[in-house]
């Protein structure tokens, strides 16, 4: 291990949580959006539920499957879990500009989507240039 190994991790793990955490929080409360909880189910409606759940259902099925045949591959796994992250804010924006009362909401989750998309990318090229 290099010297300064653990700077550029902790530095990318400061950059996501700022990214993906606390300026989604900060337009959150400047447009007026309602408040979210953390690490919590925010199901708009029963579609809301029934989709999220039917994508945790695929993709869970799908990393297994992942695992057991791409185990030489675990890029191909952070990839899936990406594609997931993406698509469950998909779904949210969707639904929270159909069905949600505060027209607001759905703009955050486009910003979120917006600023998870850029993080995610550049996680994937640290990565593959890093190691």
């Amino acid at each position: 291990m290099s010297e300064g190994f653990w700077t550029e991790p902790i530095i990318i793990l400061l950059f996501t949580i700022l990214l993906v955490g606390i300026i989604p929080a900060i337009f959150r409360y400047k447009m007026g959006a309602d408040k979210k909880k953390w690490f919590s189910y925010n199901h708009i409606n029963k579609l809301h539920k029934k989709i999220d759940w039917t994508l945790r259902i695929i993709y869970l099925i799908s990393i297994i499957v992942s695992a057991i045949f791409f185990y030489t591959k675990p890029l191909l796994i952070s990839i899936i879990l990406a594609v997931f992250v993406l698509s469950q804010i998909i779904v949210q924006a969707f639904i929270e500009w159909k069905f949600s009362e505060n027209r607001k909401n759905f703009k955050v989750s486009l910003i979120q989507l917006g600023l998870t998309l850029i993080t995610l990318v550049g996680v994937f090229f640290w990565i593959k240039y890093y190691f």
